[in-house]
């Protein structure tokens, strides 16, 4: 596969497992961007606060996803939910369709409420290798 630019995306519980997969691409050459590593404390800010904070790492984000070739999804298992994908990544993969973007999952979605949105966004399914990635 050429050297590609991917966004990617997941919940910020798997930050750790998205590191390990930006290390796993960037040795293959590919450019990788990784959501912010938020550590600010929404417990100890007021409502304006959180939400400014939030919108600025999703506009950082969305900007990642706008500069990437593909986004690679990782949904890994939470809440007893097999290949979860919560809002933020449902919003974050919707944006990569409407720019013509490749998605990738690294997980098949389980049963959860927005399965079928997710799959309509019509994502190439991995099965949790990166051996999986399309050679375009």
């Amino acid at each position: 596969m050429p050297m590609q630019n991917i966004a990617i995306c997941g919940s910020m519980t798997f930050i750790e497992q998205m590191r390990a997969l930006c290390n796993e691409l960037e040795a293959k050459g590919h450019r990788v961007f990784l959501p912010q590593d938020d550590e600010f404390d929404y417990q100890m800010r007021n409502a304006e606060a959180q939400i400014a904070r939030k919108q600025k790492y999703i506009d950082d984000h969305l900007t990642k996803i706008r500069m990437s070739d593909a986004v690679l999804i990782a949904n890994y298992d939470k809440h007893g939910v097999a290949g979860y994908i919560g809002p933020n990544t449902l919003m974050e993969m919707a944006f990569a369709y409407a720019l013509g973007k490749e998605i990738w999952l690294l997980h098949a979605p389980g049963a959860q409420a927005c399965q079928v949105e997710v799959l309509g966004l019509q994502p190439t399914v991995l099965e949790g290798f990166l051996q999986h990635l399309p050679n375009k």
